[in-house]
């Protein structure tokens, strides 16, 4: 398994496919949400490989990644070095940034502090503010076990195969229930609204529109689909747009 090691996060573990390939376009870096991994993109990513070369981030404490040493309850900014670090040890150079729900929050902070690495974003079922509730809290805190299948009730479409449904449930928690708790908390810390009309590159927000996760998601600068069929787990219901997305961005941004 590939790790490399992080000036601010210690030894992160990361996926990769395909092969950055010029004609093409940008490479991808590909960000997860709250308590998940890089597993999240594993379709995304077999699609993406076909184009140019992908990477997916486990950001520390999730995954193969350890947890940062001296940082229990880490910040969006702690997971955005860490993100950024790791693009410069693995050689990325200027990518296009993939991104799923606190996975946007961390690729927003990274279009902001390295406007000359970002070529564009594609934020799936995200906003600059996210919603975290109390029922939310109380599902990690109570019956951690038993959390993706609380979330599965409440993240995926109701017309998610169930055969996808089973498999999520299935691969169980990939985070520890501390980990995922102060994910959670440093997204409830977090509201980015004021900043987004700062990022100087292109911006696609991929929308489920049975997302009953989200709530209101504000203003928000660029191009904004909204996915019929699709809950808040848009990576594992729509990897094939979420990568058709990136690639025509990636493209488009090489050639202009």
């Amino acid at each position: 398994m590939p790790f490399a090691r992080c000036h601010s996060a210690g030894r992160v573990h990361y996926a990769e496919r395909g092969e950055s390939r010029a004609d093409q376009g940008w490479p991808f870096l590909l960000i997860h949400g709250a308590g998940a991994s890089s597993a999240i993109w594993m379709m995304v990513m077999a699609r993406l490989a076909r184009a140019s070369r992908a990477v997916a981030i486990d950001l520390p404490g999730h995954g193969p990644s350890p947890a940062f040493e001296d940082k229990p309850h880490p910040t969006i900014a702690d997971y955005c070095r860490a993100t950024g670090e790791l693009a410069a040890l693995t050689g990325l150079g200027r990518s296009v940034l993939i991104g799923h729900s606190m996975g946007a929050l961390v690729a927003i902070e990274a279009a902001l502090a390295w406007p000359d690495k970002v070529a564009g974003v594609v934020l799936c079922a995200a906003a600059p503010r996210l919603p975290v509730s109390r029922d939310l809290m109380k599902a990690i805190d109570q019956d951690y076990d038993h959390f993706p299948a609380w979330l599965a009730e409440r993240a995926l479409s109701v017309s998610a195969k169930p055969a996808l449904r089973r498999a999520f449930v299935a691969a169980g928690v990939v985070a520890p229930q501390a980990v995922t708790r102060a994910d959670f908390q440093a997204i409830a810390g977090t509201d980015l609204g004021a900043r987004l009309q700062a990022i100087r590159c292109p911006i696609v927000w991929l929308d489920g529109a049975d997302d009953a996760i989200l709530g209101e998601r504000g203003e928000r600068p660029g191009i904004i689909e909204n996915l019929a069929g699709v809950g808040h787990l848009v990576p594992v219901e729509a990897p094939e747009v979420v990568a058709r997305t990136a690639i025509a961005m990636g493209a488009a941004v090489a050639h202009s």
